[in-house]
């Protein structure tokens, strides 16, 4: 009997789907925590397909987008960075096929993030 040896061929690879919150949960937690939002059926000035959300409260925001593919997410996140990196913010992330800018901490835990972990691009200020 062998323990633990592909039971999880995962295994120690962050899974995208379960760390940033679904579409309409992130909406919910935003709209209760008092932010202002926004849902769009482009993406900035993009052909990429795909639907964005913007929240914002106080100056603090999330840009994030869902229903990419894998390569736009890629080339997206560098229009991302782009946009944002002059901004104070927290983190800029191509996570799976979620694109998403973040000012602050506090901002992140409000949308139901699971944590940091990543697979793809990301720079994170602390």
């Amino acid at each position: 009997m062998t323990m633990g040896c592909g039971e999880n061929k995962n295994s120690g690879i962050p899974e995208p789907d379960k760390i940033v919150p679904a579409k309409n949960e992130l909406v919910e937690n935003l709209t209760d925590d008092g932010y202002s939002v926004e849902t769009f059926d482009t993406i900035l000035d993009t052909d990429f397909s795909g639907e964005r959300v913007y929240a914002e409260k106080d100056g603090k925001y999330i840009d994030i987008c869902y229903g990419l593919s894998t390569s736009d997410a890629e080339r997206l996140f560098q229009t991302y960075e782009d946009k944002y990196k002059s901004d104070g913010y927290y983190i800029i992330a191509q996570n799976g096929n979620y694109v998403y800018a973040i000012s602050d901490k506090k901002t992140f835990k409000s949308c139901g993030f699971k944590s940091t972990d990543n697979v793809g691009q990301q720079n994170i200020r602390e």
